[in-house]
């Protein structure tokens, strides 16, 4: 675990996406029967009322789709209008969808163990799993290897998959959590889940081969996560206490050409840390770069740039004061050149 931390600004929070046009997480609220927007500043506000009952969000083509009830809608993410309003035939409780690239969503439905496939297109849709045997939860486009995760409800809850090619469906691993209840890949492929049986978001790799790894535990019915892979970022709703928490993952850079990163470069960790109020960032070039020096927040947003400029081969120090910052986790990234380098967490209590 990085760090988290919550906000109070919500109401009973089901499901998160995000919007990479507008730098905003999407979260619904089943309590409120709202999505509500949060900015890359922590502010949170309404985008708009769905009503009851309102679970899954995800934003695919310039609107945020949502599960509300047996009824799938969409909103255009710049009017906030409602621009998409299908009823699936048959469905009894529709919790939880996912995007692929063509703009199929593929739903999830609660009671009726089964999971849908909608065009946004057309708006036709169809029974694509028939019986999913367990209480499908989340679910996950892993387009890479050409199926579905299913992460499910009940005792030593099963993460299944559905291969895309003919919708067969078979059990990966039998976990020994109960109540799994959202599913994620992060940049990486490690695969993370939210278990209400432990209240903790847990992790594993790809292909399932070894136990998996608590990643935060002391949660409050974490439901639908969502891995932001562009700020390496964890969201976590937290259906029990209205809160949402969000936990930097810092992995490192997963493809690394030796033409693109330098490695003639040293990122120094910062003295003294913990801190209050300054602390001195050091680093060293070995030859002109030009660089980015940057302090981001637990969510992942950037609240600093510190240096944008070339500079010549030498030894830098760099002094951030925290004056109008709470305690907590912070991290700093160096860029060399447009790409990261490296990325160290630094810790303020005041």
């Amino acid at each position: 675990m990085i760090s988290s931390q919550g906000f109070s600004q919500y109401n009973s929070p089901e499901s998160i996406t995000y919007d990479t046009v507008s730098n905003r997480y999407l979260i619904s609220n089943t309590s409120s029967s709202k999505i509500v927007q949060r900015d890359r500043n922590g502010v949170v506000s309404d985008f708009v009322t769905v009503g009851s009952p309102i679970h899954g969000v995800t934003v695919h083509n310039n609107r945020v789709y949502v599960c509300n009830g047996t009824r799938v809608k969409g909103y255009d993410l710049i009017t906030a209008l409602e621009v998409f309003n299908v009823t699936l035939t048959g469905s009894t409780f529709l919790n939880d969808l996912a995007a692929d690239a063509n703009g199929i969503l593929y739903v999830t439905d609660f009671n009726g163990r089964r999971i849908y496939k909608l065009n946004t297109i057309t708006q036709g849709f169809w029974i694509y799993v028939a019986n999913t045997t367990n209480t499908p939860n989340g679910i996950y486009v892993d387009t890479p290897r050409n199926r579905l995760l299913l992460c499910c409800w009940g005792g030593s809850a099963p993460i299944r998959s559905v291969n895309l090619a003919d919708s067969s469906i078979s059990t990966i691993v039998n976990t020994s959590y109960s109540n799994c209840d959202g599913i994620s890949l992060d940049k990486l492929d490690n695969v993370y889940v939210s278990t209400w049986g432990i209240q903790s978001v847990v992790k594993f790799d790809i292909n399932f081969a070894n136990p998996p790894t608590i990643v935060t535990a002391g949660l409050s019915n974490p439901a639908d996560i969502y891995v932001n892979r562009k700020t390496d970022t964890l969201a976590i709703p937290n259906a029990g206490n209205s809160t949402v928490a969000f936990i930097f993952l810092n992995n490192p850079t997963s493809v690394i050409h030796p033409n693109e990163i330098p490695v003639d470069f040293t990122l120094h960790q910062n003295y003294p840390n913990p801190f209050n109020p300054n602390t001195i960032i050091r680093y060293s070039l070995s030859k002109n770069q030009f660089v980015q020096l940057k302090v981001y927040d637990v969510s992942g947003s950037e609240i600093k740039s510190l240096v944008n400029l070339r500079q010549t081969a030498g030894n830098y120090s760099v002094n951030f004061e925290s004056n109008e910052l709470s305690s907590g986790i912070y991290f700093y990234s160096l860029l060399i050149n447009g790409f990261l380098a490296g990325t160290k967490k630094m810790t303020l209590m005041k």
